[in-house]
C-alpha cells in the first residue's frame, strides 16, 4: 500500500524524504518540482498542492504533510524494521530528534544563503564562514559520537545530513579540512540501499 506522493527536487533537501522511503522499502508515488516556476513535471501549479511552495512535501489519504522532519519520520514510522528512527515515545527518539533540530537549524539554513543569486560575494563569504564553523563543530561533537549519525546503520538524521552536505562542492565549501564529515559523507553515499535510492531518484527526475 502507498504512503501516498512525495513531491521534491532532487538537488534540494527534499531527496532525503525520497531516498529515506525508498530505504525502507515502502511504496509511494513521486514526482518532481520545478522551484524556479513551482510547477510540477506534470504541469501543476505547485502553490495549489502546497501553499508554501518548498519541498518535501507528502500528500497522502490523511492529509498533507509539508515540512521535512515530519515527513521523515513519519517515513520511518511506516516501516519501523528499517531502524531509521527509534521507537516513537523513548528516549532515543529525543536524541533523534535533537540532533535533526542541529542539523536543520544551524547546518540546512546557512547553506541556504549560498543558492541565493541575488546575494553578493562578500555576504556568500560571511555565510561560507559560518558553514565552516558549525562543519568543525560537527567534527568534533557529532561525527562518530551520535549513533543518529551512523553510516553503517543509517538514520533518518543520516540522510537527511548527507543531503545537506553534498551541497558543499556547489558552493565552494571545502571538506578536506573535516576529515570524518568528509569519511561520513563518502561511507554513505556507498550504501548500497542509498545509493540505490539515489540512482532511481536520478534517473526519474530526468
Amino acid at each position: 500500500m502507498s504512503i501516498g506522493k512525495i513531491y521534491y527536487s532532487p538537488s534540494s533537501c527534499g531527496a532525503a524524504s525520497y531516498i529515506a522511503a525508498s530505504y525502507a522499502g515502502l511504496q509511494f508515488d513521486s514526482e518532481v518540482v520545478d522551484l524556479k516556476s513551482h510547477k510540477t513535471a506534470s504541469g501543476q501549479d505547485f502553490y495549489q498542492i502546497n501553499p508554501k511552495g518548498n519541498v518535501p512535501t507528502l500528500v497522502t489519504t490523511k492529509g498533507t504533510l509539508s515540512e521535512g522532519p515530519a515527513i521523515l519520520q513519519y517515513i520511518a514510522d511506516q516501516a519501523p524494521q528499517s531502524k531509521l528512527a527509534p521507537a516513537f515515545g523513548s528516549f532515543e527518539r529525543y536524541h533523534l530528534i535533537d540532533t535533526f533540530n542541529w542539523v536543520g537549524s544551524e547546518l540546512h539554513k546557512s547553506y541556504g544563503p549560498l543558492f541565493n543569486p541575488s546575494w553578493d560575494e562578500a555576504t556568500k563569504t560571511k555565510f561560507k564562514e559560518i558553514i565552516n564553523t558549525k562543519l568543525a563543530f560537527l567534527e568534533k561533537n557529532y561525527i562518530g559520537k551520535d549513533e543518529f549519525l551512523n553510516p553503517k546503520q543509517p538514520s533518518i538524521v543520516t540522510i537527511y545530513l548527507y543531503i545537506v552536505l553534498s551541497w558543499s562542492g556547489f558552493v565552494g565549501i571545502n571538506l578536506d579540512s573535516y576529515p570524518k564529515v568528509k569519511q561520513f559523507v563518502e561511507q554513505v553515499g556507498q550504501d548500497p540501499k542509498i545509493k540505490s535510492a539515489q540512482e532511481k531518484m536520478n534517473a526519474a527526475s530526468k
